[in-house]
């Protein structure tokens, strides 16, 4: 009662008049109101979570209240089912305030709505869900205008929300297919501007990859692939007009010592973009659903591309001591609270190699030279991927095929090392044979129990070692002339 003789007292507009002019409040007066709008929402969201949700769009009053002069509002909580008015005054203000405050502020207030947004993405009720991803979306695509700016990783920080969702096993899957949606069209909208935020990308595209839904697998690497075809060349540093010679290690040492700070951070953000490009295609081999050929295919193909762009010198690997930490933000959970977030804003500088961790940027191989373990920097991410889809134990759906993630695995890391071996030095040789491919090899040999495999050793005519008397040929070049010809047939029978 006392509450709507309060509502009733105050002007509508005073009321809306308080969120369009935060701008004018102190920084800490604005985490002061973001505190209490997150309070209220939470309490406005434990409605009935049967029920559709109420408050979007209007303030307290409905538009039939108003037509029939009546003065009653509805409940906020139970019966009218959850509400988001405060939810959707706390994106009215992250609006209000993204351009007008300096970026460090911008960053605190931040911290305190993306731990709401994450909780409230990951509501059981898929209208509450789905309008947090969308108010999400309207924000990102509003901080996307502008580029970052450099040492900077805010836009890591921004788009975290859409990864913690979709990491929640307990996210609905319509609202998973939602984030990947929101990710296709920003990345169509605003590439040009993207940087740090690449790697919040891949990570959620590799998530895919694992869906329990086969529609967000597909979606995923659809995404993905249109990613690769319109949006590789972008991590190429060639194509930054950098006029190094790769091939001349003098002449490269002497231009990294020549060259700026700032450029050995862009070349150094590009390698690890493309990394996490390659772990992206890479997660689709080694997934644990049943993926359909098809898209196996497109993963297995886009490895391939990949290791040409490095053998071709388009792709850089990272200079050293001026790599970015990608543990720019750590959920800090707890049982109270486990949705709560702290970020750090600033690039990191850490080791450009290192051979104990594989989600840390910089994964080589032991027992090699600087040189030596910066080039595999770039390779290893594109053998373990292989080797790893040489071991999965997950069938294709096809089931006339059989094992087609493991056999075409070996196929295409047999493939990219015939024709790139001479590139790779014998210490580069032992390490790949010794720490990824010879181990594979032998857990997919346990793992194979298909009849093909023991006709092969059951055969008294047939030694597995007679494989191995003489080399396969080398696979045909892109000039070859049977390649050209069945391409021809190809194209015409589609266009028939």
């Amino acid at each position: 009662m006392n509450a709507t003789v309060v509502l009733e007292a105050i002007n509508e507009v005073l009321i809306e008049k308080v969120f369009s002019s935060s701008t004018k409040l102190s920084d800490a007066g604005i985490l002061n109101l973001i505190d209490c709008l997150v309070l209220v929402s939470v309490s406005e969201i434990e409605g009935d979570s049967k029920k559709t949700i109420s408050g979007a769009g209007r303030a307290l009053q409905s538009s039939d209240d108003k037509t029939n002069g009546e003065t009653s509002r509805k409940p906020i909580n139970g019966v009218d089912g959850p509400r988001v008015y405060s939810l959707q005054k706390l994106v009215e203000v992250a609006d209000y305030n993204m351009n007008s405050r300096s970026r460090l502020s911008w960053a605190k207030i931040w911290e305190l709505m993306a731990g709401h947004f994450i909780k409230i993405g990951c509501n059981d009720n898929a209208m509450v869900s789905m309008f947090a991803v969308h108010a999400l979306r309207q924000l990102s695509f509003k901080f996307l205008e502008k580029p970052e700016l450099a040492d900077f990783n805010f836009q890591r920080l921004f788009l975290q929300p859409f990864l913690s969702i979709t990491e929640n096993q307990q996210t609905r899957s319509d609202t998973r297919e939602l984030i990947l949606e929101c990710i296709d069209n920003t990345t169509k909208a605003f590439s040009h501007n993207i940087r740090s935020g690449w790697k919040t990308f891949f990570a959620i595209l590799s998530l895919s990859a694992n869906d329990a839904s086969a529609s967000n697998i597909s979606l995923g690497l659809s995404i993905l692939d249109r990613l690769f075809d319109s949006h590789l060349d972008d991590f190429c540093y060639m194509n930054k007009g950098d006029t190094m010679a790769v091939d001349d290690e003098k002449e490269e040492k002497t231009a990294e010592q020549q060259i700026s700070r700032t450029t050995a951070k862009e070349r150094s953000a590009l390698a690890e973009d493309f990394i996490s490009l390659c772990r992206s295609s890479a997660a689709f081999l080694d997934s644990n659903q049943q993926i359909p050929m098809a898209l196996s295919m497109k993963a297995l193909c886009h490895l391939a591309r990949y290791s040409d762009r490095i053998a071709e010198g388009k792709i850089l690997p990272p200079l050293s001591k001026i790599q970015v930490n990608p543990i720019l933000f750590s959920c800090c959970g707890s049982i109270l609270n486990p949705f709560k977030i702290s970020f750090s804003f600033y690039y990191v500088s850490i080791p450009h190699q290192q051979t104990k961790d594989p989600a840390i940027p910089g994964y080589t191989y032991e027992g090699l030279s600087k040189e030596e373990e910066r080039t595999m920097v770039l390779w290893r991410p594109i053998i373990d991927g292989l080797t790893a889809g040489m071991c999965s134990t997950t069938s294709s759906l096809n089931g006339e095929i059989g094992c087609f993630i493991q056999r075409g695995s070996v196929i295409t890391l047999r493939s990219i090392l015939l024709r790139y071996g001479h590139t790779f030095t014998p210490a580069q040789w032992k390490a790949m044979m010794s720490q990824s491919i010879l181990p594979s090899m032998n857990r997919a040999a346990c793992n194979d129990t298909s009849p093909v495999m023991k006709i092969i050793s059951e055969s008294p005519s047939v030694s597995n070692l007679d494989f191995l008397t003489e080399p396969l040929p080398l696979p045909p070049g892109n000039d070859d002339a049977g390649l050209l010809k069945f391409a021809s047939v190809r194209n015409a029978a589609d266009d028939g």
